[in-house]
């Protein structure tokens, strides 16, 4: 949450001074995002002490579950000894019947009916009476175990029950935990979506760009260093059915290039951005093209500061450290550019742009980023450090490519053309406008309005109609 925060004040930051009124027309969304913030705080407060009752009550049930468990397993004993001791009496008392009342296969009557006299009679009948009452004490112990062994199998099922309802309020409660943690999940996640949705929303801040650096764009120089932190990025083609790209830089890399040279109109865009071109040199045209136009202008070739990797081969390893050139001072200018469009395109969610049969860039839309990925050939652009290059704006900028006196491909940047404009999903038909080669070029929509690119990288790619 603390970063939100910080994006806050961050913001606020860029929109003091001369864009304070910028600002002030956000605040009014800003305080409302504050409100919703403090609301999530309180309902994320509550469903963590649910959350936390939820638990305490299922350790509780583990707990009773245990015990409960314990007890059937010493009734399951018990239960086994009085059976056993019931099985026992059972045959002692089977034993008892064969010897004492049917010798020799008599019964009781016949017993008392081979009397020979009343005398004997009487004591029979006496000694059958203490049979009788010892048989009827042993009766009732069979009963008695009888009725033991019957109530504990009563308890033994009536824990049984207790265990499956325990099991199942167990299952119940965890369910609901579980129920819990989505609904506060979908809460965060929504609450951030929008949270995300309205700070993109709002204008922020970019500086000028202050260095223009002609890239390589060779299989062998990629993946490039500190190309997803420029600011903007042209592309366009070159002899041998390659491109090359032009990067502008606000932010300073410790590592950019590799660095090639310089062609026509690499230096008018340059020139026109008002950076400080860096080139790996240039044939003689361009070079006193360059001094002719005054161009502000680095020789990568001929500074100290440019060095060569040995990891890599050459042309395709010069490389310099932006941030101690010294050859621009970073500009206290800021653009303050959009976060959402002004107006409704065509839904657009792949951009192709196929340079050769061999060569072709991708642009694949993210709705959660709100930004294009990139890919050439089908793969992922990432710079050396790993880093995806994704686009925010993407213009293709539809120009004739004649070839000049020495047979390279020459777009030309002067004059106007057709564009196709894509931002936040969506697609737009315009054209180009550059007036001169010092002037900056212009694009507008359909009906004649100047597009204002939303912030965040911006790739132009320079393509064949």
């Amino acid at each position: 949450m603390g970063r939100y925060i910080t994006l806050f004040l961050i913001i606020a930051l860029f929109f003091s001074g001369t864009v304070s009124p910028v600002y002030a027309n956000n605040r009014g969304n800003i305080d409302e995002l504050k409100k919703e913030i403090s609301e999530l705080e309180k309902m994320i407060k509550l469903l963590n002490e649910d959350i936390d009752n939820r638990l305490k009550r299922i350790e509780e049930l583990e707990k009773e579950l245990v015990y409960t468990e314990r007890e059937m397993k010493r009734n399951e004993e018990k239960l086994a000894q009085a059976q056993q001791r019931y099985e026992e009496i059972l045959k002692h008392f089977a034993g008892r019947v064969r010897s004492a009342y049917m010798k020799g296969g008599a019964s009781y009557i016949e017993i008392l009916l081979d009397a020979e006299s009343f005398g004997e009679l009487i004591i029979r009948l006496a000694y059958l009476r203490n049979i009788l009452n010892r048989d009827a004490l042993l009766v009732s112990g069979i009963r008695e175990e009888r009725d033991e062994i019957n109530n504990r199998q009563l308890a033994m099922e009536k824990q049984r029950k207790i265990i499956e309802d325990r099991r199942y309020q167990m299952q119940a409660e965890r369910l609901n935990l579980e129920e819990q943690r989505k609904a506060l999940n979908k809460l965060l996640n929504a609450s951030k979506e929008n949270l995300a949705e309205e700070l993109a929303a709002l204008p922020q801040a970019e500086s000028k760009p202050i260095y223009g650096v002609v890239y390589d764009n060779h299989p062998k120089a990629r993946p490039q260093h500190g190309l997803a932190k420029a600011s903007v990025v042209y592309e366009y083609e070159v002899e041998g059915l390659i491109t090359r790209y032009l990067a502008l830089f606000a932010d300073l890399p410790t590592k950019v290039g590799p660095i090639r040279s310089a062609r026509e109109h690499s230096t008018m865009l340059a020139w026109e951005n008002g950076v400080n071109f860096i080139s790996a040199g240039g044939s003689k045209d361009n070079l006193d093209r360059i001094a002719q136009w005054g161009v502000s202008y680095t020789n990568a070739l001929a500074h100290p500061a440019f060095y060569r990797d040995s990891s890599r081969s050459a042309p395709h390893n010069l490389y310099v450290n932006l941030a101690t050139l010294n050859r621009a001072t970073p500009s206290g200018e800021r653009v303050i550019r959009p976060g959402n469009l002004s107006r409704k395109g065509q839904p657009a969610n792949t951009i192709t742009i196929s340079y050769s049969n061999t060569y072709k860039v991708i642009y694949q839309y993210d709705r959660e980023k709100k930004a294009y990925k990139r890919l050439i050939n089908d793969v992922p652009h990432k710079d050396a450090t790993g880093e995806e290059i994704w686009a925010r704006n993407v213009i293709i900028q539809y120009t004739a490519h004649p070839t000049d006196i020495f047979r390279r491909p020459t777009p030309e940047v002067v004059g106007e053309g057709v564009i196709d404009f894509y931002a936040m999903g969506q697609h737009f038909r315009g054209k180009w406008v550059k007036e001169s080669p010092s002037s900056p070029t212009r694009f507008f929509y359909e009906d004649g309005q100047e597009i204002e690119r939303i912030y965040g990288q911006t790739w132009i790619q320079i393509a064949r109609p």
